[in-house]
């Protein structure tokens, strides 16, 4: 007579199996490890003779400082190399933001000049700021592609406001669409509310009024040469920190002539 017999797991083994289900059972995803000094697609790895050239202000830049040694970093790998694919693949993402890496262990010198005291450290360095110790600024939120892509859209949507006043935007708007003769008077409506405005806006107020003039002088070609040239130049990595902030400021004011957001150029990845 043949007995059957009911093969069932080990205790140990049963509670694996049920941490495993649970997990499932809430969505948790569990990423593998990776290599950090690997290439990842959309993020820069750089050095100190390429970090002024990327991180210079153009545009928005998220940067992590690693050691290959370090667990965390490596655990953060996977999530840093979603986030690159993802920018890689959004055109408009890709015109704003830079994200990039550093080896920390390596190039020792980037981590002493940025205050790195341990890692992984990620710092997030604005547009239209240079990229100084003072400007950094630590990335607080959480860890993963999400998270980095949720921070990195919200300082773009916070940028679209930068030295920009609303009522000066709409007079914009219709000094573009007006005829030549009626320009004129559109600037002196500009030169109106300029005195209405708080003393901090005046100064970025003059700016419409300076632009639509030379817009009536050299046509209206003039918003998108001028910011294509404002943008080649902070792209460059050349401006002193004293200019950047001011050609920034310039560079979102012509976008509301233009209707184009201030972008700088593309960069290339895998840097080192």
């Amino acid at each position: 007579m043949l007995i059957s017999q009911q093969l069932t797991p080990s205790y140990p083994s049963r509670m694996r199996l049920l941490a495993i289900s649970a997990l499932l059972a809430l969505g948790v995803c569990i990423v593998v490890a990776e290599d950090p000094t690997q290439s990842l697609p959309g993020v820069l790895d750089l050095t100190p003779d390429t970090f002024d050239k990327h991180v210079n202000g153009a545009k928005h830049a998220l940067v992590e400082f690693y050691a290959p040694w370090c667990g965390h970093c490596k655990h953060l790998t996977p999530h840093y190399k979603a986030l690159g694919e993802a920018v890689q693949n959004d055109p408009a993402l890709k015109s704003h933001v830079v994200v990039a890496k550093v080896n920390a262990d390596e190039h020792r010198s980037l981590g002493e000049k940025f205050g790195i005291r341990g890692y992984p450290t990620i710092k997030y360095f604005a547009r239209g700021k240079a990229a100084t110790s003072d400007n950094s600024q630590p990335y607080e939120g959480g860890r993963s592609s999400d998270k980095f892509l949720e921070f990195l859209k919200q300082k773009i949507e916070e940028d679209k406001g930068f030295a920009r006043i609303d009522s000066l935007d709409k007079l914009a708007k219709k000094f573009v669409a007006a005829s030549k003769d009626a320009k004129d008077a559109i600037v002196k409506d500009v030169e109106k509310a300029l005195k209405k405005l708080e003393k901090n806006d005046q100064a970025n107020g003059k700016h419409y009024v300076t632009f639509m003039k030379r817009a009536i002088e050299k046509g209206d070609d003039y918003f998108t040469t001028e910011l294509a040239r404002l943008e080649r130049m902070v792209s460059s990595g050349s401006v002193a920190a004293a200019k950047l902030d001011e050609m920034s400021r310039k560079s979102s004011i012509l976008s509301a002539f233009t209707g184009k957001e201030a972008a700088a150029d593309d960069d290339g990845v895998n840097e080192e």
